[in-house]
């Protein structure tokens, strides 16, 4: 064997050896940054469809520590599909905010907060409101990536599902209708 052919194949092990360090870093997919998520995006959901959308998956699909989605599918609504939403009430706009969820919440602030990674200065969570996803919408499906907050709190990836629906209140661009009237939360 040659000096190159002997570096070749060390190199060449070492890389599989790699390869199979991150397949055992965890189940699922691996996030945007190569770190394994936690848990893997639903397969179906009645009233989505499996759709192709790079540009909203890169909207939703965050590095670790930054919050969003980790593993994620894209899918169009085919029929009006009811979705959760917990809210900060002093900030309005936010009612029709991006992130959503298929179910409605728990009765722990602390237990949603830590299942979705929401750090405490994103939103005070206080409010909950549910509406219909209207047909033909794209939406995101992902688990859910880590947060790193600013007081110093930190959110691991957990293979809670949330739901990215391109919202934006401020510039009155909503995908929802059909709305129940909000409540307070918890």
């Amino acid at each position: 064997m040659t000096r190159f052919t002997v570096v070749a194949a060390v190199f060449a092990l070492a890389l599989s050896g790699c390869a199979n360090l991150a397949s055992d870093a965890g189940p699922g997919e691996h996030g945007i940054d190569g770190i394994a998520c936690v848990g893997s995006v639903a397969g179906s959901v009645d009233g989505l469809s499996e759709s192709g959308n790079p540009t909203l998956v890169a909207k939703a699909r965050m590095t670790s520590g930054k919050g969003g989605v980790c593993a994620a599918k894209v899918f169009a609504a085919t029929k009006p599909v009811v979705l959760y939403r917990v809210f900060d009430s002093s900030k309005p706009y936010t009612k029709y905010g991006s992130w959503w969820s298929l179910n409605p919440p728990g009765s722990s602030r602390a237990e949603y907060r830590a299942a979705n990674a929401i750090c405490p200065e994103w939103s005070k969570l206080d409010r909950v409101v549910s509406c219909e996803v209207r047909p033909g919408t794209q939406v995101v499906l992902g688990t859910t990536q880590s947060a790193e907050c600013a007081d110093g709190s930190a959110y691991g990836k957990t293979s809670q599902t949330q739901v990215f629906v391109a919202n934006d209140g401020k510039a009155g661009i909503i995908h929802m209708g059909n709305c129940a009237e909000e409540a307070s939360w918890p």
